[in-house]
């Protein structure tokens, strides 16, 4: 049986098929206006899915960028500080050779510490540097917190703590945005970083011991030389002489020979060693201005002495070797300032001042040393930020061009669609126009 279909049939089909060619024109229309291929999950579920993951990778990265901008402008200006307190300290150093001349007064000195005051709060201010955040640079992790000020006696304390804060710039990649003023500050090594020397407090001679260098291999120990009267007291032009204790007071230096490093001590005790320096079975070491305590070599330690030390009574002056240990910045020039206030009124005074002014000049080379250090490892830093920016903004590109193939309008063949499209929705309509208009009765006479 033949089928039938009636009018309203065909106008439903025609409809449709117009509102269809509007749909798909329309949706084309969308793509060139936004130039996005897809609209909808629905037009790729596996594009949109790759876009997705995509997307992802790329805020993150764009995160990494953020951080790492972050990172830059506070290393920057760390190094900044850091290169402030280095010229201070160069300043003070200049000032404390200055200083150190006989030639300078008591007054003449007095204007050089009031200098050195004035840097000394600098170098305070600088330590207490604050970022675009209000934190402070040097405080550790306690950023809110005043890292140093001075307590009651005027002392410089700290109160940051030992933190030091990390970002993440790259997906492998963290780097350290500060250092802690504890380790920037604080652990510094006084003398030359190894072992300092010191005269001893009631030296009453004209003694001037060098802060030393390392030779060989340094057993740390506290080392004692003292000076006695010279053996052979007849000769007018004889010199004194000295021994050497170690830390447990065990005689290792003497006339009669040097204990190796780890041997049997020559005496067990001073008293035993004077005593025999008193029945003439042993003498000092006689002392050569200018030249190497001899014995102290073995131990890895070479210094000498300058000037006269005082060997009128038994033991006469004396002067100590021990380890290093962590003196602040700001303890070292508070040292130089209240050097600066002795007064070298016989050679004695003269003594302890100048042999002051070595140790302290020492300190502050140990503490530019370290300035250098830090700095040195802010700008290792900051490379590698510049590198990591490079490498993050490569790859960035390379996701937006994987997100570009995949969402990014194909325009040429986008507008050819749309002109077909017109054309189907053209045809579509006058169609329908003319479907509309048939009517039996218009073949009826």
């Amino acid at each position: 049986m033949a089928s039938r279909i009636s009018t309203s049939q065909v106008s439903l089909y025609s409809l449709e098929a117009m509102l269809r060619n509007q749909k798909e024109l329309s949706r084309t229309q969308l793509q060139i206006s936004t130039g996005r291929r897809i609209l909808a999950p629905a037009d790729d579920p596996y594009g949109s899915s790759r876009l997705l993951n995509l997307r992802e990778t790329v805020a993150i990265n764009e995160q990494y960028q953020i951080n790492a901008g972050h990172a830059k402008n506070r290393l920057n200006l760390e190094e900044g500080v850091l290169e402030g307190v280095s010229n201070a300290i160069q300043r003070i150093r200049e000032l404390a050779i200055q200083a150190n001349n006989d030639s300078q007064t008591r007054e003449s000195r007095n204007f050089i510490a009031q200098e050195i005051e004035k840097l000394f709060d600098q170098i305070l201010d600088l330590a207490n540097t604050t970022d675009a955040n209000g934190e402070y640079l040097f405080a550790g992790y306690k950023g809110k917190t005043r890292p140093f000020a001075p307590d009651i006696n005027g002392n410089v304390q700290y109160y940051g703590d030992d933190g030091q804060r990390v970002l993440k710039i790259g997906t492998a990649t963290s780097v350290e945005v500060s250092d802690p003023g504890s380790d920037v500050f604080l652990a510094v090594k006084n003398g030359n970083g190894t072992f300092t020397t010191v005269e001893g407090v009631g030296n009453q001679g004209s003694g001037i011991i060098d802060p030393g260098s390392v030779i060989g291999t340094y057993y740390p120990d506290d080392y004692t030389i003292k000076f006695i009267p010279p053996s052979n007291p007849a000769d007018p032009n004889a010199p004194p002489e000295y021994y050497i204790l170690n830390g447990n007071g065990e005689v290792i230096v003497a006339g009669s020979g040097v204990t190796p490093p780890g041997g049997v001590p020559l005496y067990p005790d001073e008293a035993s060693f004077l005593a025999a320096v008193s029945g003439g079975t042993d003498s000092g070491v006689p002392y050569q201005e200018f030249e190497s305590i001899t014995g102290l070599e073995q131990y890895g330690i070479q210094t000498y002495i300058i000037g006269t030390p005082d060997a009128s009574t038994v033991p006469g002056d004396s002067f100590t070797i021990s380890p290093s240990s962590n003196q602040s910045l700001f303890t070292t020039i508070r040292n130089l300032i209240d050097t600066l206030d002795i007064a070298p009124v016989d050679d004695a005074a003269s003594a302890r001042f100048h042999n002051a002014m070595n140790r302290v000049i020492t300190d502050l080379d140990q503490n530019l040393g370290k300035i250098l250090e830090v700095r040195a490892r802010v700008g290792a830093r900051l490379n590698t930020v510049d590198k990591q920016l490079d490498i993050n903004e490569s790859f960035n590109l390379q996701m937006k061009q994987s997100v570009s193939e995949i969402e990014d309008l194909d325009y040429a063949e986008a507008v050819t669609r749309l002109n077909l499209q017109l054309t189907g929705l053209q045809g579509a309509q006058q169609t329908y126009m003319k479907i509309q208009g048939l009517s039996l009765f218009n073949y009826l006479r």
